[in-house]
């Protein structure tokens, strides 16, 4: 017998000792980015301040991106915002004494701190409401802007803590946005506390959503702070900042009147979705938004191949505020000779 057929006969004696499960290969976990957002909800509504600190400071440093290509440290920030459905103000009460209270315990942790912010904000929220402006009592505006005011008031007084990191701006933002500081000013506060982490996607992100013509931003301040993102980066991902800083400003704001109430280019916007896509295959949002926003433009050479893609499995979340009718839209358009 030769030394290979040795080594082999040897090899597998040892396999038929093992069971069938020990043959198997271990699964694979899932990456951070893929399961944050839910931990890090059920963390806060369990009121496990530990667990939420360790989720946030293995985020900080993952540089994965989730199945739907988002950074941990993005998702953790939005399972902080996730609400329960049917949520009362004594929910909002509870959190907020919660939250307070582990600022005590923690006095020198900045997302504690930052943490009881955002509960301030969400309750200034609820006392407004989400209708338009004409639709809210004065009362209801009294109690939003006096919440507000707490938020902010909190913020500078324990601002030497809170700005050791940058998950501060997140609802310090919100706070501006809602007492109608300028954006000029916004933008000014999340360069500074990017100076340590420079490039943090989340932040660029967050201020878009104040440069929105809702919140009277013009889209020159918006084609501005997505070119600053893009600055100093690779080519492909410049082009993937672009397509998702614009997507979100077409998300919260512009819906199908992107490209023609700002500045954004679609063909700049095409290769960042494409990029994305090459990125992340496997993701639906991003396949049904590269076919709304090829729609969005008319074009049937880009539209016609990423409908197709989804044909089975349309996401009509990611078609905008008219969701299934704006998909059905586009398929009619697609359609025709």
């Amino acid at each position: 017998m030769t030394l290979k057929k040795v080594f082999l006969a040897v090899a597998l004696v040892g396999l038929q000792g093992l069971a069938p499960a020990q043959l198997q290969a271990e699964p694979v976990p899932m990456p951070l980015a893929d399961t944050i957002e839910g931990r890090t909800f059920a963390a806060l509504w369990r009121g496990d301040l530990d667990e939420i600190e360790r989720l946030y400071a293995q985020a900080r440093t993952n540089a994965q991106r989730s199945q739907e290509g988002s950074y941990a440290a993005c998702l953790f920030a939005r399972g902080l915002a996730r609400k329960r459905q049917g949520e009362e103000l004594a929910d909002f009460e509870a959190k907020l004494a919660k939250t307070l209270e582990w600022t005590r315990r923690r006095p020198e942790s900045p997302l504690a701190h930052a943490i009881h912010v955002e509960a301030l904000v969400d309750l200034a929220w609820f006392y407004r409401g989400g209708g338009y402006a004409n639709t809210v009592s004065e009362q209801s505006f009294e109690e939003f802007n006096a919440k507000l005011n707490e938020a902010l008031a909190y913020t500078q007084a324990h601002l030497d803590v809170m700005r050791k990191e940058s998950f501060y701006t997140r609802p310090l933002l919100a706070v501006l946005r809602g007492l109608n500081v300028g954006v000029e000013q916004q933008m000014e506060m999340a360069r500074k506390a990017m100076r340590n982490e420079p490039g943090d996607e989340c932040i660029y992100l967050r201020v878009v959503d104040s440069l929105v013509p809702k919140w009277g931003a013009g889209p020159e301040q918006l084609e501005a702070w997505v070119r600053e993102s893009m600055r100093g980066l690779p080519e492909a991902a410049a082009l993937m900042r672009y397509a998702r800083l614009y997507d979100s400003a077409a998300a919260n704001g512009y819906q199908q009147s992107l490209f023609k109430g700002s500045l954004a280019r679609w063909p700049l916007m095409r290769d960042g979705l494409r990029q994305i896509l090459h990125e992340s295959p496997d993701s639906r949002h991003w396949k049904n938004r590269l076919a709304y926003f090829a729609c969005m433009v008319s074009d049937r050479e880009v539209a016609e191949p990423a409908l197709e893609a989804i044909e089975a499995d349309p996401k009509f979340d990611a078609w905008g505020s008219t969701g299934q009718r704006t998909y059905q839209a586009c398929r009619r358009w697609a359609l025709q000779s």
